[in-house]
C-alpha cells in the first residue's frame, strides 16, 4: 500500500521571486525532465491506482507524465495546494523577502510564523484529510506542503530537515521518511 509524495519539478523562475501560490509558474526544461524521470521511476517500482495533485500549473505539469505512463487520471485537489506563505513575500525577489523578520523565523523554525495566511499545522490537517482516505496513491504537491505533512505526521523535531527537492519522492514507511533516489 504505497503512498508517495512527489514534489513538482524545477520551476522557470528567472526573476528568483517568491511565487508561493501565485498562478502561472510552469516547469523549466530541467523540471520537465525531472518529472519524466520521476514518473518512470514510480511506474517501474510501485503499483499506483490514484494520482492526487495540487491544481497549480507546475504540479499539474509534473503529474502529467505519470498519468500518461500509468494510464491513471489525475484528481486535482485544493488540499495539496502550496502553503500561501507570507503575503508581503509574494512577488518579491529572494533578496527582498530574505531581509524580513518573517524570513528569519522561516529559516529558524517556520512553525513559529504567525503572520502567514495559513499555519503549517492547518496545511498538515488539509493534506491529512486526503492522505488518510487513500491507498496506492501519489500526491503531487509542493515543498512546504509536503514538509508540513511529514513534520507533523512523524512528530519530527526540526521542520528544516527532509524538505523535498524538486521531483523528490518521499514515502512514509515505518514511521520514517523514506526518500527514494533516482538519477535526476
Amino acid at each position: 500500500m504505497s503512498k508517495l509524495f512527489l514534489r513538482h519539478g524545477e520551476v522557470d523562475n528567472r526573476e528568483n521571486i517568491f511565487y508561493g501560490d501565485l498562478p502561472g509558474y510552469q516547469l523549466s526544461k530541467k523540471g520537465q525532465e525531472q518529472a519524466n524521470k520521476a514518473a518512470q521511476y514510480i511506474a517501474d517500482n510501485f503499483d499506483i491506482e490514484y494520482i492526487f495533485c495540487s491544481p497549480l500549473l507546475r504540479a499539474r505539469q509534473t503529474a502529467k507524465p505519470l498519468s500518461d505512463l500509468l494510464k491513471v487520471d489525475v484528481t486535482y485537489v485544493n488540499n495539496l495546494i502550496e502553503w500561501g506563505g507570507i503575503n508581503i513575500w509574494k512577488g518579491k525577489t529572494f533578496e527582498e523577502f530574505s531581509q524580513t523578520k518573517e524570513y528569519e523565523l522561516y529559516v529558524d523554525d517556520p512553525t513559529n510564523i504567525t503572520s502567514a495566511e495559513e499555519t503549517y499545522l492547518n496545511v498538515y490537517k488539509r493534506v491529512q484529510e486526503i492522505y488518510k482516505q487513500s491507498s496506492r496513491s501519489v500526491f503531487v504537491s509542493h515543498q512546504d506542503t509536503i514538509r508540513s505533512f511529514t513534520y507533523y505526521e512523524l512528530k519530527e523535531k526540526s521542520f528544516n530537515v527532509n524538505k523535498p527537492e524538486h521531483c523528490a519522492i518521499h514515502e512514509i514507511k515505518n514511521n520514517k521518511i523514506k526518500i527514494h533516489t533516482y538519477l535526476v
